[in-house]
């Protein structure tokens, strides 16, 4: 029986990789996993990293929210799928569900009202909670916020996004929280930043196979 080139080559990286992470007594990666990687295009080093750091301890919330992630996963393919989005995301609490991505994007910075006399205008950094809908989900761009510099992100666009200031603002004043939500994001569309060191097409094609 002949072998093709392909599956030969995909087939040693994995034997070469499960053996590597064999020796390591936390790693959290079946060879299973590792196939499934490979098939992503993930380097050797990529899916070392990956599962190694998922096997590192973590606190008593990080496993709440790792456990959820993989409760609410529905097939093997979504646990994999989980656990490369909790670790590509630039974002906390991140869950997976059959339905639904969500995640709290931290300090997120927005200037609303008037400037001042001395040209300052009014900013506010809360904490947002996103929960896009998987039904429709369409990744439309990818690339660096402000085109050529700034953080990595994915622009997607989904049937239903929704956007929960966390603490609702209860410290400004109510014509304060107007202008602020007129000018908060809306809409079926949101960019999901992304870490520095993952491949923004990895996250793409990833994000594609949730689409449903």
């Amino acid at each position: 029986m002949k072998v093709a080139p392909g599956n030969y080559t995909i087939t040693c990286s994995a034997i070469f990789v499960f053996t590597m992470l064999s020796s390591q007594a936390n790693a959290a990666c079946s060879r299973d996993d590792v196939n499934f990687y490979l098939d992503k295009g993930f380097t050797t080093d990529q899916i070392t990293a990956l599962c190694s750091e998922a096997s590192t301890p973590v606190s008593g919330s990080a496993k709440s929210e790792q456990l959820n992630s993989k409760q609410q996963a529905v097939s093997p393919a979504a646990d994999d799928n989980a656990l490369f989005l909790n670790r590509a995301i630039k974002a906390q609490e991140i869950n997976l569900s059959s339905d639904s991505l969500s995640y709290t994007q931290k300090k997120m910075c927005m200037e609303y009202g008037e400037e001042d006399l001395f040209g300052f205008t009014p900013k506010v950094c809360p904490d947002v909670i996103f929960t896009i809908s998987l039904k429709g989900l369409e990744v439309l761009d990818t690339g660096k916020k402000y085109g050529f510099y700034g953080a990595p992100e994915v622009r997607v666009k989904s049937s239903v996004i929704k956007r929960e200031i966390i603490g609702e603002l209860k410290d400004k004043k109510p014509e304060e929280r107007e202008l602020i939500l007129d000018v908060f994001e809306k809409g079926f569309e949101t960019a999901i930043p992304i870490r520095d060191d993952f491949s923004l097409e990895q996250v793409k094609q990833v994000l594609l196979e949730l689409s449903n």
